[in-house]
């Protein structure tokens, strides 16, 4: 099923603004002095003694989505985007605008049109900085011709006279998607005329042995085997819909899956925040309100902070396999699924079962029983992005199906606090655009064996 939408004091005084010292700088002060720097300078020792919390304000810089060229993902050049503008950032010489501040201020001045612009319309770039009250913008694309990519970016300057092109910087890399984000940090570096960070390569450790496995953030998993199972649901299961086609399918090699969906613990701990909406539910919570490209940028960090590129989001039909652990009914506990079983609106029930709590709100992870396979909440609290595109089943038997090679939504499993029974069901599937977030969307990582 594709959706669209969803919910859900000292003598002196310490107000001396950033203002009021460029208005002091600018005049001298109004005072005729011999030596004006030094009496400057003077000054201004003093006021940082007495005020340190007076800083100067920072240039506001915002950074585009790269423009995705030639056969790149939209999802992969704005995981990418994400990289450099966490690079710009942690320069500290501008005050970098977040997608999201970014998104949001070009709402307000009724500017969206803007986010349009193409990366090589200088003007169209500077009217929007102008507009938004930016001093400067940072834009560029992604292209790969054979098995080459090439990034291109442009520092803009949109203030008065001056306003144009003030540096570009390409970079160019035969590589895997995994090196192209050190190619991003590299690149972001020379348009902002800083030297090319040294990347130090991590030694990858073996695979860890033994059917379960914990991390270094304490992200539990469990080997999943490997195994063949019907997919999809029987034309006689209640509520299924027409895109749950049973058939055939296999997984050829075992994985493993994280027993729990990520927590906004684990989240913060990868990412330094927490983007969720029931933040006061706590660490052990699931983390929402994160879209699929966000999911994306989250394992690519984990990845780096474990030394290894094993690390991913699950396929639709791994999820699956893995929430039915070896059961055919429409949840793994049976035919019907009580509140007491899993977090959703217990006011619609399956038909011919029993009506439950409706707490409105997520839950710790691992709040009820697991499947027979150690996985907790497969049916509930958050919904859980796949990497899959949306798109119709195989109608034969298909090994290791990874969904379509394109698409305009990523699948969503497992059904949320928010929803009907039915959609918490194994088989049922949902869909939105990888740019979309909601305080019941969430994920859990697979990891390959």
């Amino acid at each position: 099923m594709i959706v669209v939408g969803n919910l859900v004091n000292s003598g002196l005084d310490c107000g001396v603004t950033r203002l009021a010292r460029h208005q002091y700088l600018s005049s001298q002060l109004r005072f005729t002095v011999k030596k004006p720097k030094l009496y400057l300078l003077f000054l201004f020792l003093i006021v940082g003694l007495v005020c340190p919390q007076v800083s100067f304000a920072k240039e506001k810089l915002a950074v585009m989505d790269l423009k995705a060229k030639y056969g790149i993902s939209k999802g992969l050049a704005e995981a990418l985007s994400v990289e450099i503008r966490d690079a710009i950032h942690s320069y500290g010489d501008y005050e970098v605008l977040s997608k999201e501040d970014l998104e949001t201020l070009a709402e307000r001045t009724a500017t969206l049109q803007y986010l349009g612009c193409a990366e090589d319309d200088s003007q169209c770039l500077i009217d929007f900085g102008r507009k938004l009250g930016t001093e400067y913008m940072v834009a560029g694309s992604i292209s790969k011709l054979g098995d080459t990519y090439s990034i291109n970016l442009r520092l803009i300057d949109t203030k008065g006279k001056d306003a144009g092109v003030k540096n570009r910087a390409n970079e160019k890399c035969k590589c895997s998607e995994d090196e192209l984000f050190n190619t991003a940090k590299s690149v972001a570096a020379l348009v902002m005329g800083k030297k090319k960070p040294k990347i130090e390569r991590v030694a990858e450790p073996a695979a860890p042995e033994g059917e379960a496995f914990t991390n270094s953030i304490g992200m539990k998993f469990v080997l999943i085997p490997s195994g063949t199972f019907m997919m999809g649901s029987p034309s006689n299961e209640p509520k299924r819909d027409s895109d749950e086609r049973q058939h055939r399918v296999t997984i050829s090699k075992p994985f493993y899956m994280q027993t729990t969906e990520v927590t906004q613990g684990q989240w913060r701990e990868v990412m330094g925040n927490n983007p969720s909406y029931f933040k006061n539910c706590g660490d052990d919570c699931p983390v929402e309100k994160v879209f699929w490209n966000d999911v994306q940028g989250f394992i690519r960090k984990l990845n780096q902070k474990e030394g290894t590129n094993r690390y991913r989001l699950p396929t639709e039909a791994e999820w699956e396999y893995a929430c039915r652990a070896g059961t055919a009914t429409p949840f793994y506990f049976g035919d019907c699924l009580s509140t007491d079983q899993a977090n959703y609106h217990g006011n619609y029930p399956m038909p011919g079962c029993s009506k439950g709590e409706y707490r409105k709100r997520t839950l710790p992870a691992g709040s009820f029983q697991p499947n027979a396979w150690g996985l907790y909440d497969m049916h509930g609290n958050v919904y859980e992005w796949c990497q899959d595109w949306y798109g119709e089943y195989p109608s034969g038997h298909a090994t290791d199906p990874a969904g379509p090679s394109s698409g305009t939504y990523r699948v969503l499993r497992g059904g949320s606090w928010y929803n009907a029974a039915w959609f918490m069901r194994s088989a049922d599937r949902y869909g939105y655009a990888p740019d979309f977030r909601s305080g019941d969307l969430g994920f859990r990582v697979a990891r390959t064996f």
